[in-house]
């Protein structure tokens, strides 16, 4: 079966794009089916959808080289500045961002152009047509109304209305904030032929659109190390120091990770996060007695991060380190303090409990709630006004025990053979 998958977010730095989007496409392939063509992350984000020829993952791997080692030292703030400058630019220069509807009026004359062989490079389509199904990764994409989520939904809407192929789009969430894209989901939405989504949030928010249905998101499917064999060899030093920076830190003695939010972005100067950050960090080195490790998972967490782990001394698990030792790390804690919903992932997975901050959307929420933590996300933003919360919290974590870690595993678990319902549009699972 030939799959065109679109949105593969391993283009991304981020731990949990690329960790979904690698655990997705494994299931495609050990389901029997055979991607022959993809469009990335950065493809949508930069309107690039008239690829030659598809490229091979190292090819891509070499292409994002150069630009991850740029984000490793610009701030978060000059990197996003970028994106926005770029995205000006394809506008006003009539770049292939032209065939991106604005609103859903614009739908179908932006399929027109689209359709055209005339422009140079039709591999997309030709690749499409030749498709038995498509499947759209929709991840934490439908939020705003950035052309990633507005050429996610006209995708959709070409596909099925002009091409007649198989769509599904799956492992993903969902909050139409945002007028206009609320409206190109209300006419997309219930064209797809399978609408998987990662929460049980999402489900409930989009059941006016649409027949959606729950199922685990992918990343479940990495699961960590036993600490008993791996300790033994991760306890060498600098085994997780990703250049430039160290995380020395002992995996055999009982430790601490916590990590940002995607809302520190929405800041701006990040001096007051740091330093209420850096508090947090303190209150919690009074109350237990193991390490703390810090994790940068996103490049909007890098610098602060950086910044805190500078400040006191702490070890950091920084952004290029490899998935797999991401989860390791995190799903062999004694718990995981913050607002990331895939490092949580990795963190439940190994029977790890979360102690929530807030995130952009409802999503940190709907994932302990999912996991039967009775915890609200606490603010992120105002950690002053959480940390007693934050660190009641952590202690009744810690006194619950291995009867806490080994109720989340199994959760985790199950949640981990479920996720395959993401590919159920494939039929049949070949192994």
């Amino acid at each position: 079966m030939k799959v065109f998958l679109i949105n593969d977010s391993s283009s991304n730095s981020n731990w949990g794009d690329r960790a979904a989007a690698t655990a997705l496409k494994q299931m495609i392939v050990e389901c029997g089916g055979k991607i022959h063509g993809i469009i990335t992350e950065d493809d949508l984000r930069y309107s690039r959808l008239f690829h030659k020829t598809t490229p091979a993952p190292e090819q891509i791997h070499q292409n994002h080289r150069i630009k991850d080692l740029i984000r490793m030292f610009l701030p978060p703030i000059m990197f996003e500045l970028r994106k926005g400058l770029q995205r000006l630019y394809q506008n006003n220069k009539s770049g292939n961002s032209v065939y991106i509807p604005q609103t859903v009026n614009d739908f179908d004359s932006c399929a027109g152009l689209f359709l055209q062989r005339e422009h140079s490079g039709t591999d997309c389509l030709d690749l499409i047509e030749s498709s038995d199904v498509i499947v759209i990764h929709g991840d934490g994409c439908m939020v705003g109304n950035g052309i990633i989520p507005r050429t996610i939904l006209f995708l959709g809407y070409l596909i099925k209305q002009y091409l007649n192929k198989k769509v599904v789009i799956v492992n993903h969430t969902t909050e139409f904030d945002h007028p206009d894209l609320y409206q190109m989901a209300r006419k997309v939405y219930p064209l797809f032929d399978d609408v998987v989504f990662r929460d049980t949030f999402s489900v409930d928010h989009c059941n006016s659109l649409c027949r959606g249905r729950y199922c685990a998101d992918t990343a479940f499917l990495f699961k960590p190390a036993l600490r008993s064999e791996w300790e033994v060899i991760s306890s060498r030093a600098g085994y997780f120091d990703v250049w430039p920076d160290t995380a020395r830190f002992d995996p055999s003695k009982a430790y601490i990770c916590m990590g940002g939010s995607s809302l520190f972005y929405c800041e701006g100067d990040s001096t007051h996060i740091i330093n209420k950050y850096a508090e947090l960090v303190k209150r919690v080195q009074k109350t237990f007695a193991g390490q703390i490790v810090l994790t940068s998972s996103d490049i909007v967490d890098q610098g602060i991060m950086r910044s805190i782990a500078q400040l006191l001394e702490l070890p950091l698990v920084g952004l290029q380190i490899p998935v797999q030792q991401a989860v390791d790390i995190v799903g062999n804690a004694e718990a995981y303090i913050g607002g990331r919903w895939h490092p949580s992932i990795f963190a439940l997975r190994g029977g790890t409990p979360v102690i929530p901050l807030s995130s952009k959307t409802f999503k940190m929420q709907a994932l302990v709630q999912m996991a039967g933590l009775d915890f609200n996300a606490s603010d992120a933003l105002s950690l002053e006004n959480e940390y007693d919360v934050i660190v009641d919290r952590l202690l009744s974590c810690l006194k619950q025990g291995n009867s806490l870690r080994m109720k989340l595993k199994q959760w985790a678990e199950n949640e981990a053979e479920a996720c395959w319902g993401n590919v159920d549009c494939l039929k049949h699972r070949s192994i």
